[in-house]
């Protein structure tokens, strides 16, 4: 039994026998102590060099004894606590010899220097390749084949975590300077976040995690996103966040070359270099170190590109428990370059696993049992493990039948892979019902059990800080800053106090997207003189604005009320409008929400997919062409939404208005002042005048959505909807009742809707959806109450061409009629242009569009487009053509600019 099991026994006996009651940080700081001083009360330090003296940032270190793994800091500088007696301390770099020392502890602290050689690499034979194609393929199918048992070979382990990170802000440019310095981040400083944690991981996913502490200079400094850090597995195929070198779908993606073993104790270890076939923000480039027979991996060092620069991930892993590999010391650098910013970051983690049980249900491939036996010359082993097996199934037959060959071929690779994947998901009951593991099932997260100022950070750091990290911790750290012979920045304190102060007075003037003022209330405000303040159109003039968000939530986590008012003032027509929005979320399980809404306000006839009002402010105000066309709507609508079974909901819409005409109001432009604007009531297409007349409105809207066998999670006691195999199908009845509250409308519209996204391998995207309506009543409608469609008139724009119409004018070709309507869109890294040698780098992606209208006065219109997505990661340019009863008839060039509204 540890020292910690023990000491928790003896306080729990403490308890029961005296009845003692200790508050839960004192428990957790008694037992930080008895863990980093009981025990450890002897340091070993030093610096970590190459032959030629130069520091070796961030290598490996192990101790073999207490399953720790740490990391050398920037400067090379490490430092270790150890127990007396003698320990086994290894020392490693990639591209370096791993160098091993015993170390023997006397009672005083040690002084070690470490010297690490380059790393010799020799070619050998390898038998594990066909024909003439490089002998790396062989080792990477092996990995690929055993990844999912190495996956889930831990059924638990308890682990502390200390975690450092921190970036230098090397480049500011001058247009973000005084907003992030009132955020309190400035050119040429260095910020840093340190904490201690506790995981606990129980097979197959789920975690624990106890931040005992933290500290950081780091402004607004969120929560750790420790899990994710350290939690990302190479051998994971499903994973999301990046396509693994050793993947299942990896040889699609992927280029290997073999550069060479070296030995390393009783195991061989190849080098193999893993180059990406394509560009893409998914994939990898660097060198990964697999263990020649056992092929798991040893160590990875990888660089990942994205638009804001590069990610390099180095990991070292060892064999921590019998014949298991894990992860002992973690680290990321960042180094971004982007719209004139210069930041290099970095995250080191140090990982003590306290205890590691193995997955004895877990079957052990045939491959492995030999492997082991051959490399420790075990023979018994294999004697004791055939007495033991139990009699194979059907499946565990076909795996043995492809693990016996010495040459697999892709397609036996995956088929093996895909076979001990469906082997060992069987074992965890997995994907019995569509509820997916949320984080809050999978992970329990605990914060700050024990106060920043209550530990010795010098002592239970195992990687010492940078002569930058102690100046960025400041007077904090104050002591640790006099030793090491740095100044001390007494101003600190009264610079915080004054970015406090220009920050609530930026919030106050920009406006505030969320201010969180307790647990339960959120709050936001747009500004005085914020972006959304101001606007102007050819009927209202300009206007101003002033809007508040106020969002509560309730003591059980399952009702959330958000209220929205509204005021906006109108100097054109000098009319005082407003708007007031509630939503009452009340069961997010059930996913119920009612909706209130009421306003006098101008609005667009095109309410949902019009043109946005900042591009028509833009277009009116430089070039005088106002494609808005508006109303007032004076209203108030109550709105239903529940979930009848899963995948499939219902949503219920009153609505009354008061329909008023709207003229233009102002002449006013910057530019073109001999030009007119155009008549706010007036659209070709639709001259009869009485579909713009006020009118008094009341309707009845009921809405069906189902999609069949919808997996989904609940997290935060919420439920949310994630993904499904199948469509999505809607169907929509509208009907307006004249005579109810002397409402004179009177129409009736039916629609029905497919639509689906299609993904494969995390890159190639295919959307489709298809719609068909019918108005079975027309006899009195406003223009608002058509059917409008998704056009861009404007060559400017922020939609999402997915389901758009580019080369349609607004308003002409809505429809009280009959309508059907068809889009189609493919996405994929490479297609066209991607293919010229000198754009291959480019992290875009290359799109295709197809789109088709049919109504009652315009049949058979056909829109096919090119377009390249994702230039700086949120622009998009197209080109698109226009096709009439297979004629071409016209075409364009559209820029959009995706804000991810």
């Amino acid at each position: 039994m540890s020292i910690v099991e023990s000491t928790i026994d003896t306080i729990a006996l403490l308890k029961r026998t005296y009845k003692i009651k200790m508050p839960k940080s004192m428990y957790m700081l008694l037992l930080l102590g008895i863990f980093y001083s009981t025990t450890y009360s002897q340091v070993l330090s030093g610096v970590i060099r190459s032959s030629n003296g130069e520091p070796i940032p961030f290598a490996s270190i192990y101790i073999r004894e207490l399953t720790t793994g740490t990391t050398s800091n920037l400067d090379g500088e490490y430092s270790i606590e150890l127990a007396p007696g003698i320990s086994h301390v290894s020392f490693q770099a990639l591209s370096f010899t791993k160098v091993q020392r015993e170390v023997n502890m006397l009672g005083e602290d040690m002084v070690m220097d470490i010297e690490l050689r380059p790393q010799n690499y020799e070619i050998k034979e390898v038998r594990v390749f066909s024909g003439d194609e490089d002998p790396a393929y062989g080792i990477i199918r092996n990995s690929i084949s055993l990844a999912p048992y190495f996956l889930r070979q831990i059924k638990h382990y308890k682990a502390n975590v200390y975690l450092k990170g921190g970036f230098d802000m090397n480049k500011v440019p001058r247009l973000f300077r005084k907003q992030l310095k009132e955020e309190g981040i400035e050119e040429g400083n260095s910020y840093v976040a340190e904490s201690v944690n506790e995981i606990t991981f129980n097979s197959p996913n789920r975690y624990i995690h106890k931040q005992i502490s933290k500290r950081s200079t780091i402004p607004n400094d969120g929560d750790d996103e420790v899990l994710g850090f350290l939690n990302y597995s190479f051998y994971d195929s499903e994973s999301e966040l990046a396509i693994s070198p050793i993947s299942r779908k990896a040889l699609s993606f992927y280029k290997y070359r073999y550069e060479g073993f070296f030995q390393q104790g009783e195991h061989y270890v190849n080098k193999i270099k893993v180059t990406p076939k394509r560009k893409n923000q998914k994939l990898f480039e660097g060198y990964i170190y697999v263990v020649d027979k056992l092929w798991n991996l040893h160590s990875v060092d990888l660089v990942n590109e994205q638009f804001f620069g590069k990610v390099r991930i180095k990991q070292v892993q060892e064999q921590v428990k019998g014949k298991a590999w894990l992860p002992v010391s973690h680290h990321f650098d960042v180094d971004l370059k982007m719209m004139g910013f210069k930041v290099v970051a970095n995250y080191g983690g140090s990982v003590k696993y306290e205890k590691v049980e193995l997955n004895t249900d877990l079957p052990v491939p045939s491959s492995l049992k030999k492997a082991y036996a051959e490399v420790e010359a075990e023979q018994e082993f294999l004697k004791e493990k055939e007495k033991t097996i139990p009699p194979l199934t059907k499946n565990q037959e076909k795996v043995e039948a492809l693990l016996k060959k010495d040459d697999l071929s892709n397609r036996e690779m995956m088929k093996l892979s895909r076979l001990m994947e469906k082997e060992n998901r069987g074992m965890e009951q997995v994907g019995k019902g569509l509820r997916l593991e949320s984080r809050d099932s999978l992970y329990r997260i605990v914060k700050d059990t024990v106060s920043v100022d209550s530990i010795d950070w010098n002592k239970i750091r195992p990687i010492p800080l940078s002569k930058k990290e102690i100046e960025s911790f400041g007077i904090k750290d104050s002591l640790t800053l006099a030793l090491a012979g740095l100044e001390v920045d007494t101003t600190l304190q009264e610079k915080k106090k004054r970015s406090k102060l220009a920050k609530t007075l930026g919030n106050i003037l920009y406006g505030v997207n969320s201010m969180i003022c307790d647990s339960t209330v959120e709050f936001g405000y747009n500004g005085l003189i914020g972006l959304g303040s101001f606007g102007f159109n050819s009927v209202d003039g300009v206007s101003y604005a002033q809007q508040f968000d106020f969002r509560r939530k309730f003591a059980d986590d399952r009702r959330r009320i958000d209220i929205i008012p509204t005021l906006k003032y109108a100097f054109g027509r000098q009319k005082l409008m407003w708007n007031l929005e509630t939503k009452l979320h009340y069961d997010h399980i059930k996913r119920i929400m009612f909706t209130l809404n009421a306003g006098q306000i101008s609005k667009d006839f095109n309410e949902e997919t019009g043109i946005a009002p900042f591009v028509n402010m833009a277009s009116s105000l430089l070039l005088k062409d106002n494609y808005m066309k508006l109303y007032q709507d004076n209203y108030i609508y109550v709105r239903s939404r529940t979930e009848l079974f899963n995948g499939l909901d219902l949503s219920v819409k009153v609505k009354y208005q008061n329909i008023d005409r709207l003229e233009n109001n102002t002449d006013y432009s910057f530019a073109y002042n001999n030009k007119d604007y155009r008549e706010n009531n007036r659209v070709l297409n639709h001259e009869d005048v009485n579909v713009f007349r006020g009118r008094k409105s009341f309707f009845v809207e009921g809405k069906l959505t189902y999609t069949p066998k919808y997996f989904y999670k609940i997290e935060g006691g919420k439920k949310t909807m994630l993904h499904s195999d199948y469509p999505t199908f809607n169907l929509l009845y509208r009907s307006g009742l004249s005579g109810v509250l002397n409402a004179t409308a009177r129409y009736d519209l039916l629609e029905l809707s497919v639509d689906q996204e299609l993904q494969w391998s995390l890159m190639y995207h295919l959307n489709y959806d298809i719609s068909a309506g019918y108005f079975l009543n027309n006899s009195a409608m406003h223009f608002s109450h058509f059917k409008h469609f998704n056009t861009s008139e404007v060559p400017i724009s922020f939609k999402d061409w997915k389901r758009n119409f580019n080369l349609l004018n607004d308003y002409e070709y809505s429809t009280n009629k009959w309508y059907v309507e068809a889009h189609l869109s493919y996405s994929t890294p490479y297609l066209l242009i991607k293919n010229i040698p000198f754009l291959q780098d480019k992290l875009w992606n290359e799109n295709i569009y197809f789109s088709h209208l049919t109504q009652s006065g315009f049949k058979n219109y056909n829109e096919v487009g090119y377009g390249i997505s994702q230039i700086y990661l949120v622009a998009n340019v197209g080109v698109f053509a226009g096709f009439n009863e297979m004629e071409f008839e016209r075409w364009g060039v559209r820029l959009s600019i995706n804000l991810g509204q």
